[in-house]
């Protein structure tokens, strides 16, 4: 059996980045700072108009290091040098970023949260840009709101650009709305842009469809035995399992396919992120119900997102065949039930949304804290980068120094701490919010904030939910939504158990304790995006930015294994601070 050199497992935006670099060896990286400046399409920058207006930013830009002064730098330029990698990819689905697609239609969700610069084309900063120019799109492109008025009294908006919270409008200048870099990509557009990408890079060649049941490390030496083949006897505690990791190598990983399938790599890029329908978070409540219940009336959205349609049946469907089998998968509610949406994030949005669509005669829509609304779903932290800097108790905060200040902190917990507070939980967009206000006015959609179930009961008479409720009331109706999202915890991902068998890590709530160049461990070269690499990549990791830094990371990783394995060099001397090479590969965040 062969032995690939790199086994992706995902063909989600994430991958699909990961695996353009991986493909093309030699091509140069723009990491510069010249490379964020945006440029609408077919435009042509005139240099005296550059110096002009950076001249007045400039003087904006009183502390800190400034763009300007970064553009007034010398082109930093990365070319990762490497020998033709043999790479695979594996999807459920079998093409390229179909899950994202699925979900966008599931869900009727019409743009992404991410401006026209972050994508997942490592090479060009405007491809994206230049597609909607090229195939004249520009009419799919999402201007951000000019004003927003937060009516409901329970509505929180989440948002610094005002500078005070209470504030209840959201005012954004009319050149900022208008300016094509902060158009959002309508959702057609960005997955049409993902599969001219696998075109131009041919990625179509290096996926193969399956779904990865395990992964199992064999290691090399006096190690070489294969996880699962041990005796209990030998079971160590977690303690002497890391004492004894350092001693241990991976000779290669068996990817273990449903199909019967088994590669052979040595290396391994998990890409698929907490959400399969196995990690979706049930609250205890409804462990709690005594009674059996019919499974369609209480469901988790976690299934609208992971529908398939039959096989073979996308080759030969036409589009509106296609959109006619999502939306018959898409069932939220009959005409007339009565629904509860349980949860606080856009995805709760969305399924509100749906039922009335479908005819619901009443929804309720229950989360813990406030409503809260956020253009972006990294609430503060996205205000600190760009054009939201402001000054804090006398020192002008910017993107980069939030995230200088999360690369250089060394405590673990202190960052997680961090994350929380830039994530802040689920929130809604303001254009959702909007879609939904009339409903809400109206009385059709009750927004119980800071409320929760305590309790529930399937009444057989009548065919009916029994819902005690926090607040004291109690609500009766036909068909409970969970949009509860999915638990991250690393050590209940049944494709890590093998890995966390031989080399236990530390984990923190849930959230794997990895290396900086998101390897799982020393002597482990199996590597992680999404979610889970938050700890090192910073709030931003399961988005699109997030996923440009961890692909360069991992990238870089594997080219240096690589170089030292077969050309036998030495690490480099005089190299970057890690800090400011991570903060450039937040590029997507930081082009203004």
């Amino acid at each position: 059996m062969v032995i690939l050199d790199v086994v992706i497992i995902g063909g989600g935006p994430h991958a699909l980045t990961l695996a353009s670099l991986l493909s093309n060896p030699g091509h140069e990286l723009s990491l510069s700072s010249t490379c964020m400046a945006p440029k609408g399409p077919g435009s042509n920058r005139d240099p005296s108009k550059t110096k002009h207006s950076g001249g007045k930013k400039k003087r904006r830009r009183a502390a800190g290091t400034s763009l300007e002064e970064l553009l007034a730098k010398p082109e930093i330029s990365e070319r990762i040098v490497s020998p033709q990698l043999s790479l695979r990819v594996v999807d459920s689905y079998g093409e390229w970023t179909t899950l994202w697609e699925s979900q966008f239609s599931s869900l009727n969700i019409p743009h992404l949260r991410s401006h026209t610069l972050v994508h997942t084309d490592p090479f060009n900063k405007e491809a994206l840009q230049e597609f909607v120019s090229k195939h004249d799109r520009a009419r799919e492109l999402h201007s951000l709101p000019d004003r927003v008025y937060i009516l409901d009294e329970n509505a929180f908006f989440n948002d610094m650009r005002l500078g005070k919270k209470e504030r209840r409008r959201l005012h954004i200048t009319s050149t900022l709305r208008k300016s094509l870099p902060f158009s959002l990509p309508g959702t057609k557009l960005s997955v049409d842009f993902f599969k001219d990408q696998v075109k131009r890079y041919k990625l179509d060649k290096v996926l193969t469809k399956g779904t990865v049941e395990q992964i199992i490390p064999v290691l090399d030496g006096k190690h070489d035995k294969v996880m699962g083949q041990r005796d209990e006897d030998e079971a160590m505690t977690v303690t002497e399992s890391i004492s004894e990791r350092s001693k241990k190598k991976v000779d290669y990983f068996l990817v273990q396919l449903q199909e019967g399938i088994i590669l052979k790599a040595r290396q391994v890029v998990l890409a698929t992120g907490p959400t399969r329908a196995q990690m979706a978070n049930i609250p205890s409540w409804v462990k709690s119900i005594g009674e059996s219940f019919p499974e369609e009336r209480l469901r988790h959205t976690v299934e609208l997102m992971h529908h398939r349609p039959a096989a073979g049946h996308v080759a030969a469907a036409s589009a509106c065949e296609q959109q006619k089998d999502v939306e018959e998968s898409c069932v939220v509610c009959e005409g007339g039930q009565r629904v509860m949406v349980v949860g606080g994030g856009l995805t709760s949005a969305h399924v509100v949304s749906i039922a009335l669509k479908q005819g619901a005669s009443h929804v309720t829509w229950l989360m813990r804290k406030h409503l809260q609304l956020k253009q972006f779903d990294v609430g503060d932290v996205e205000t600190l980068v760009g054009r939201y800097s402001h000054v804090e108790h006398g020192i002008k905060m910017d993107g980069q120094a939030y995230l200088r200040q999360f690369y250089n902190e060394r405590s673990l917990h202190k960052r997680l701490a961090m994350i929380h507070q830039a994530r802040k939980g689920g929130a809604v967009t303001p254009e959702a919010y909007i879609h939904l206000q009339p409903y809400i006015q109206r009385g059709q959609v009750d927004v119980k904030t800071y409320c929760q179930v305590r309790e529930t009961s399937w009444c057989y008479s009548s065919q009916a939910w029994s819902v005690a409720l926090s607040n004291g009331e109690r609500w009766n109706g036909d068909m409970i939504w969970l949009a509860t999202g999915c638990k991250l915890d690393v050590k209940q991902d049944p494709l890590l158990f093998g890995v966390i068998k031989e080399f236990p890590i530390q984990v923190i709530n849930g959230w794997p304790c990895i290396s900086e160049s998101l390897q799982w461990a020393e002597g482990c070269p199996l590597y992680l995006m999404g979610q889970y690499t938050a700890l090192q990549i910073g709030p931003h990791a399961v988005n699109l930015a997030g996923g440009q830094a961890a692909s360069m990371r991992i990238t870089t990783d594997i080219t240096r294994r690589l170089q030292q394995d077969l050309l036998k060099v030495s690490q480099p001397s005089g190299q970057k601070s890690k800090t400011e090479e991570y903060i450039q590969q937040m590029k997507g965040l930081l082009w203004l």
